[in-house]
C-alpha cells in the first residue's frame, strides 16, 4: 500500500511499484524460457505464487518475532463507542435535506490503536489471530505453486492432488475462521483494559458490547477448493481409465 498527502507523488511511487513487479515477471519469464521449461507461463505462475508464500512466511515469522517483545502492538481494528463532540442533525428535529453540504449523521465502531505493556496472555492472543490470519492469506499462494509445479513436471490430474486441494480447503475453513475470531476476542479485552468502561462519562470507552463476526470469504474459498478437490479426482480417474485403453 502507498499513501500520502500529494497524489501526484503517490501515484509516482505506485508506478514505480508497478515497474518493479513488471520487470521480476520480465525476470521470471526469461528465466524460464532459458531453462526451457515446458510452460512458460505455469513456470511463472508458480515462481510468483512462491514469491507469494515466501513474503507471508516471512511476515509471519516477524509477527511471531515481536510477539516475544514488549515493542508496542498494533490493533487494527479495537471495539470502541465514540460520542461525536457536537450535536448532528439525525440527533434533533431539524431537517436540513435542502441546505448545504454538511455532516448529517456518524459513528465509530472501531479504531486503529497502538497498545504498550501488552500482558503476556493478551500478546500471544493477539499474535496467534494475526498470524493465523496471515497464514491462511498464503494457503492459495502455496496452493497454486504445488499445482502449477505438478503440471509441468508430471500428470496434471493426480489423486494426491485432489488431496491436496481437499486438505487445504479443510485448512482454510478452520484456520480462516479462528484467526480473525482470536484477534476480535483479543481487541475486545484490550479495549476493556485501556479505555473506560461501556457507559462511562467519557467521549471514547470500550465497545458497549462483544461483537463476534465470522468471516464468510473462507467458506467460499473452501467450497471453491473442494470442487475443484472433486474435478481433479475425476479427471484422475478420467486419466486412468484413457491409458488403459492405449
Amino acid at each position: 500500500m502507498v499513501s500520502g498527502t500529494d497524489l501526484p507523488t503517490v501515484l509516482l511511487w505506485s508506478g514505480v511499484g508497478l515497474a518493479i513487479i513488471g520487470a521480476l515477471i520480465a525476470l521470471m519469464v526469461w528465466d524460464a524460457r532459458r531453462r526451457k521449461s515446458p510452460s512458460v507461463l505455469l513456470d511463472v505462475i508458480a515462481m510468483m505464487a512462491r514469491v507469494w508464500v515466501a513474503i507471508v512466511l516471512l511476515g509471519v515469522g516477524l509477527l511471531i518475532v515481536r510477539g516475544f517483545t514488549t515493542a508496542p502492538y498494533d490493533i487494527a481494528a479495537m471495539p470502541i463507542s465514540l460520542v461525536w463532540p457536537t450535536d448532528l442533525p439525525c440527533q434533533t428535529s431539524r431537517d436540513d435535506s435542502a441546505g448545504a453540504v454538511e455532516l448529517y449523521c456518524t459513528s465509530a465502531d472501531t479504531a486503529r490503536a497502538t497498545i504498550t505493556g501488552l500482558s503476556g496472555g493478551l500478546r500471544a492472543l493477539l499474535v496467534a489471530g494475526d498470524a493465523i490470519s496471515l497464514l491462511v492469506a498464503g494457503i492459495p499462494g502455496l496452493v497454486v505453486a504445488v499445482l502449477s509445479q505438478r503440471a509441468i513436471t508430471g500428470p496434471a490430474f493426480a489423486t494426491r492432488t485432489s488431496r491436496w486441494l481437499l486438505g487445504s480447503a479443510i485448512v482454510v475453513l478452520i484456520a480462516g475462521t479462528l484467526g480473525p475470531l482470536l484477534t476480535d476476542i483479543g481487541a475486545a479485552l484490550v479495549a476493556q483494559e485501556v479505555l473506560p468502561a461501556a457507559g462511562a462519562d467519557a467521549a471514547v470507552t470500550a465497545g458497549r458490547t462483544f461483537a463476534i463476526a465470522p468471516p464468510a470469504w473462507p467458506l467460499g474459498v473452501a467450497l471453491g477448493l473442494a470442487a475443484l478437490s472433486v474435478i481433479f479426482r475425476q479427471g484422475a480417474r478420467l486419466q486412468r481409465e484413457t491409458e488403459g485403453l492405449v
